[in-house]
């Protein structure tokens, strides 16, 4: 790997990824999700302790818990709430506030003035108290660009990171390159990225955040979070590995296990065509495609699915074509079955059924094909 820089990652995925409705972890389940984080090599973990006290008890567990990655905690804008944060025990906290005037004036009834006030009052405590404070600027995407610059280098000074936040995900990743770019070349901090999905271009648009210079990324496991849900850390760190070829130091292969388990503690189902962690990711019918793989995985396939903790299956149907039949039938020793007539019975399911058949079905497809011959030949046929 060429390319040594050590992006930060917060994994949003115990507090963000919790917002989205119907998800709701338990407090054992967040403890093993933050192990596997933790051991795949996230840096930051988040949780908002002022949920609730089974958030408060989590915290205090997971810092006796000897994880690699440190815990953040989320806190709104108060100094109750910062003392909320410091009975925890955390060394870091994330504190947030609106910046677009369309949040100041509707949701918060605030001036830009008086809202820049009351942070640089809040931030002050925290440090004071021995804080490392990140910062999140909500709705930063949609704010005047000039009261953003002017509000971090209120603050810059005292904070680790500003993270301005594409809370309802509707920057392109030219638009999201751009602001990244001005921001970094008028503001002195650190830049971190926290990308919503409402368009589908988080992961996109991350990378943009990155290559224009921020440091810091978050996002949750397969994506989970409000509305479309937050980038995806999965897809954005398997596309810095390859497309951008950054020496992370992540434990890559444990990516399906993570979003696994991430899946069935959320109940939300991933997409069967989902990138990477998706059923199909590394499935192959069409018989060009399966006839590539078998030659040459690379032909259609960026990488090993091994690297990412998968496995490469190919599924017969009514596009597949004789080399894949050909290769399971040798796969499995059966040399005594003939090729097209084993792949006219596959199209022939396949399209009444309307799906595609296992490499297991087909296998008991070949029995009942022997047994049918066999009956043949007795009865003299």
């Amino acid at each position: 790997m060429s390319k040594k820089q050590k992006y930060l990652i917060l994994d949003n995925t115990l507090r963000d990824g919790e917002q989205m409705p119907g998800v709701v972890f338990t407090p054992k389940q967040k403890i093993e999700l933050a192990k596997k984080a933790s051991r795949f090599g996230v840096d930051y973990i988040d949780i908002m302790p002022a949920v609730s006290d089974t958030e408060k008890k989590l915290i205090r567990a997971l810092n006796k818990a000897d994880l690699d990655a440190e815990i953040i905690a989320s806190t709104m804008m108060g100094r109750d709430h910062v003392d909320i944060a410091l009975d925890c025990g955390v060394s870091n906290i994330a504190l947030f506030t609106a910046l677009s005037d369309l949040h100041l004036k509707y949701k918060m009834r605030l001036s830009r003035e008086d809202n820049m006030n009351r942070v640089v009052e809040v931030v002050d405590y925290a440090v004071d108290h021995g804080l490392s404070v990140f910062f999140a600027g909500e709705d930063a995407s949609r704010a005047d660009l000039d009261y953003v610059v002017e509000f971090v280098r209120e603050i810059e000074d005292r904070i680790e990171c500003f993270i301005p936040a594409d809370t309802l995900g509707c920057l392109t990743p030219m638009q999201t390159y751009g602001f990244f770019r001005e921001l970094g070349d008028r503001c002195s901090c650190r830049l971190g990225l926290h990308v919503h999905n409402d368009f589908g271009l988080a992961t996109a648009n991350t990378l943009a955040g990155l290559k224009a210079g921020a440091v810091l990324f978050s996002g949750t496991f397969t994506g989970i979070g409000e509305r479309a849900g937050n980038a995806p850390l999965e897809e954005v760190c398997v596309a810095l590995r390859f497309l951008e070829r950054r020496g992370l130091g992540l434990k890559f292969n444990m990516i399906t296990d993570v979003c696994r388990t991430v899946e069935r503690y959320s109940g939300v189902g991933l997409q069967h065509h989902k990138p990477l962690v998706g059923l199909n990711a590394f499935s192959h019918e069409s018989g060009i495609h399966a006839d590539g793989v078998i030659k040459k995985s690379r032909t259609y396939e960026n990488f090993e699915p091994g690297f990412i903790g998968r496995r490469r299956r190919f599924l017969f149907g009514k596009h597949s074509g004789r080399a894949v039949v050909r290769y399971v039938l040798e796969k499995h020793g059966i040399s005594d079955m003939d090729v097209d007539e084993v792949l006219v019975e596959i199209k022939g399911i396949s399209s009444r059924e309307q799906r595609s058949l296992t490499e297991g079905e087909v296998l008991e497809l070949v029995k009942r094909l022997r047994h049918s011959d066999a009956l043949a030949v007795s009865s003299g046929g």
